[in-house]
């Protein structure tokens, strides 16, 4: 997806409350006019045409109603569903995933702590990494006759209290940098109260490009564990939940630096 579209797609979600009204001083303007006199257009069909964006015609008004779809809520929230993540219940299981490869063979064990590691896996210790879970991202690897990857072995561990749990935790994955990563992030969403003094549409693109990097950038590094292991002083929830404040804010001064329609179009 192109920066432009992934910016657009993560600016519909600001509007998703607001059945993506475009501005809130002329509700008679339809989505797709309001796209068309911003050049958004064939971005708009893009996107309808992945599957990110669906439309209606209301029935009552007759105006195109447009929303985003879950798979394009999970695009524009940086490709990840943190709130879904959080609150899923745990099972009481460990997955445990350990591998045998000789230290010679280091090719096949960067392969797999590679694998492991995008899968949201932490290692605790050596060729032993562990999951609350059974990422979808393994389900093949676990299935699959390859070669490079049939050294891999799960099995399942039993929780023995929040105390082992949470020790678990902290060694299998670096809440330190995680916890960093959002507190830049939140450093970015401080700083929209000098945007929205500026009310410049530039200085609100600039913002938003950076605001959404930082954003994807914190929730690549963290594992989105269920509430029951996050460790004391986890900052992700706290964080999201102050982002969508003030993304709703960052709407409403979107709007109102939009242009209206430009001369002699529709």
């Amino acid at each position: 997806m192109k920066a432009k579209t992934e910016l657009l797609l993560h600016r519909l979600l600001w509007l998703a409350d607001k059945s993506m009204r475009p501005t809130f001083r002329n509700i008679e303007d339809s989505f797709e006019g309001w796209a068309y006199h911003r050049g958004l257009l064939p971005q708009i069909r893009r996107l309808e045409a992945q599957g990110l964006l669906e439309g209606k015609t209301d029935e009552r008004s007759g105006r195109r109603l447009h929303r985003l779809t879950e798979a394009g809520r999970i695009a524009a929230n940086g490709g990840r569903d943190p709130e879904a993540a959080w609150s899923a219940p745990w099972d009481q299981q460990w997955r445990l995933f350990l591998f045998d490869i000789p230290e010679v063979e280091s090719s096949k064990r960067r392969l797999l702590n590679r694998a492991l590691a995008r899968a949201g896996c932490g290692c605790l210790q050596g060729s032993v990494w562990i999951s609350p879970h059974l990422p979808s991202s393994l389900e093949a690897i676990l299935a699959e006759e390859d070669p490079d990857c049939g050294h891999l072995l799960l099995l399942l561990a039993e929780s023995k209290g929040k105390t082992v749990d949470g020790r678990m935790v902290l060694t299998a994955w670096d809440f330190a940098a995680i916890g960093a990563g959002y507190e830049a992030a939140a450093e970015i969403l401080d700083q929209f109260r000098q945007v929205a003094a500026s009310a410049d549409a530039e200085t609100l693109a600039d913002w938003t490009a950076r605001e959404l990097a930082a954003w994807r950038k914190a929730l690549a590094a963290d594992p989105l564990l269920p509430a029951a292991l996050h460790p004391k002083h986890y900052p992700g929830p706290k964080v999201s939940q102050k982002r969508r404040k003030v993304l709703e804010q960052a709407a409403r001064l979107a709007c109102s630096l939009a242009p209206g329609p430009r001369s002699g179009q529709g």
